[in-house]
């Protein structure tokens, strides 16, 4: 655009330089000027015009910097070699509203607290088979219709013994007044706060929050009359197992720790707790070099990500482990009752905070956390080309170097093959969803397909509970009818058994004496058989002498008779 003005100038200088040169032809007064002003104008244009370019060029300067400020903010682009590219540290707008829609979106479903809920409510629980009531006062007209489902809370303070007082199902409406049943059977606990003096006055909500971990975090603890919190505190303890003087279940300071730890894992959910981007976020502790912290190694060295699972104390978001006792031990539970674990028993659950009291007792054990599934997660890096099959379509290829992100079970087990290195763990905090805990969520599936495990809640748990309780009741009475019938038995076999006990003393008399009698038998036997013997020889004796004396008469008469049929014997035939 500048050319233009610039070509005009020239012309008019050249129109001057002519009008000089040729001025002496004609020359006068009024050429001279006209020449003059001709020239001093178009320097003067001239000068203009170079500052107007030199204005012009910073403006372009602060339009291009304006408008890689808006690609930047806008666009996310950023300026490299003449061009615009993505900028990797910030997303566009458009995906940003994306994102803040899905984020709006996610918020209302999770934060149900917003749902219609009333205040100062009368409420009448339902007993003996009588249907409760719900009066709201001041709701002019009632949307809620009849098997709508109503949430009750104790406006009692929770440290004064106030709790959810269970979840009813509307039988029948009237105006403001609502007939009620209740969806699960109420257990001694629950008649017990039903009891509890509180002029009716509950809290009656319509939809139950999905997670309600830190509903009463900061909750200001109104001090008793004449009294303050330290003091209350020092008497709401209590001593602990191991000797030492803990809180009670509602002391407000072991609520308040706990629902620290809540708010922990809400700030640490889906972020990096170990690995290399943890340790650069962490900073060096208080009188402790940077250079000299043991966390720092050295540039392009490598060492391990830290394995939540080989830790000392319990890790995020873990609420229970596993014990093996490699010696026998005495183990006090939290209620006073005592075990005796042999060595090499398993204790498949203990709560994650007795195992720091197990070790300082001397108990000799291994311990495992148990970590529930999808709690923690592992970015690991391919070494190595792999493949993972699939159940349907082609398998899931992965080249080396490629970074992906895998349940923290699975990329141990690519590390342990050498696959893969884990580079960091990430924590994922689970969604207490109160709704899915108190009703369940039914069969889960994935791709169409059932999975193995169903996500019941305490009602159904609580119905299969009284069912097993029925059950075992009826075990129960069989087994005491059982034992009363044994027990019959038993006293009839006893009976039987002192008889039996008495016919044996006569028994051992009648022993004694046949064995008495034996023995006179076996006396009399010895010495009849001695006389049988004696006998015997006097009659082999004599029964010789009689064969003798047979032979020599035989001899006699035949020498004095002798039969015909035979020639006589000669008389010294014996001798």
């Amino acid at each position: 655009m500048l050319l233009v003005p610039l070509i005009i100038l020239a012309l008019l200088f050249l129109v001057g330089a002519i009008a000089l040169g040729i001025g002496h032809k004609g020359w006068n007064w009024g050429t001279i000027v006209a020449a003059w002003l001709i020239l001093l104008t178009s320097v003067g244009a001239f000068f203009l015009v170079g500052m107007l370019g030199q204005r012009e060029r910073q403006w372009r300067k602060v339009v291009a910097a304006y408008e890689a400020a808006i690609a930047r903010e806008r666009d996310a682009l950023v300026p490299a070699g003449g061009k615009l590219r993505p900028d990797p540290a910030s997303k566009p707008i458009a995906t940003l509203e994306n994102e803040r829609d899905r984020w709006g979106r996610v918020r209302d479903t999770i934060n149900t607290w917003r749902g219609r809920h009333w205040d100062n409510a009368d409420f009448v629980p339902p007993a003996e088979g009588r249907p409760g009531t719900i009066t709201i006062a001041g709701l002019e007209s009632s949307t809620i219709n009849p098997g709508a489902e109503l949430y009750v809370f104790d406006s009692t303070p929770i440290e004064q013994g106030g709790r959810f007082l269970g979840a009813y199902r509307v039988d029948a409406v009237d105006k403001n007044v609502f007939k009620v049943s209740n969806i699960s059977v109420p257990d001694a606990a629950d008649l017990k706060a039903l009891a509890q003096p509180r002029n009716g006055q509950v809290a009656v909500y319509e939809d139950l929050p999905i997670d309600r971990s830190i509903a009463f975090y900061r909750t200001a603890v109104p001090a008793p009359p004449g009294g303050d919190a330290a003091g209350d505190a020092a008497e709401t303890s209590t001593e602990l197992l191991d000797g030492s003087a803990g809180p009670r279940k509602s002391d407000p300071e072991a609520m308040l720790r706990h629902l620290e730890g809540k708010l922990e894992e809400l700030r640490l959910h889906d972020t990096v707790i170990a690995g290399a981007e943890a340790n650069a976020a962490a900073p060096p502790t208080d009188g402790e070099d940077a250079a000299a912290t043991d966390g720092e190694i050295a540039p392009g060295a490598t060492r391990p990500v830290a394995d939540p699972m080989a830790s000392l104390t319990p890790p995020l978001g873990v609420r229970w482990a596993r014990v093996v006792f490699n010696r026998a031990f005495d183990y006090t539970w939290p209620d006073g009752t005592t075990s005796v674990f042999r060595a090499g028993e398993v204790l498949p659950s203990i709560p994650a905070d007795q195992i720091a009291v197990l070790r300082e007792r001397g108990a000799d054990f291994t311990s495992t956390w148990s970590i529930p599934p999808g709690l923690y997660w592992a970015n690991v890096e391919f070494k190595q080309p792999h493949s993972f099959l699939r159940p349907q379509g082609e398998p899931l290829e992965f080249e080396p170097g490629r970074t992906v992100q895998f349940d923290l079970e699975t990329a141990k087990g690519l590390e342990a093959e050498g696959v893969a290195t884990i580079t960091s763990v990430v924590f994922r905090r689970p969604l207490a969803d109160g709704n899915v805990a108190l009703r369940g969520a039914g069969q889960l599936q994935s791709n169409g397909k059932a999975l193995p495990f169903e996500v019941v809640g305490l009602v159904v748990m609580r119905r299969i509970l009284e069912e097993d309780k029925r059950s075992i009741d009826a075990s129960i009475g069989q087994l005491t009818g059982a034992k009363a019938s044994t027990d019959e038995e038993i006293a009839l076999r006893k009976t039987e058994q002192a008889e039996f006990d008495d016919d044996i003393e006569h028994w051992n008399l009648d022993v004694d004496a046949a064995e008495r009698t034996a023995a006179a038998f076996e006396t009399r036997l010895s010495s009849v058989r001695r006389e049988l013997a004696t006998a015997e020889k006097a009659i082999g004796a004599l029964g010789r002498d009689l064969t003798a004396m047979t032979d020599a008469l035989t001899r006699a008469i035949d020498q004095s008779a002798p039969a015909p049929s035979r020639p006589p014997v000669p008389t010294d035939i014996g001798r």
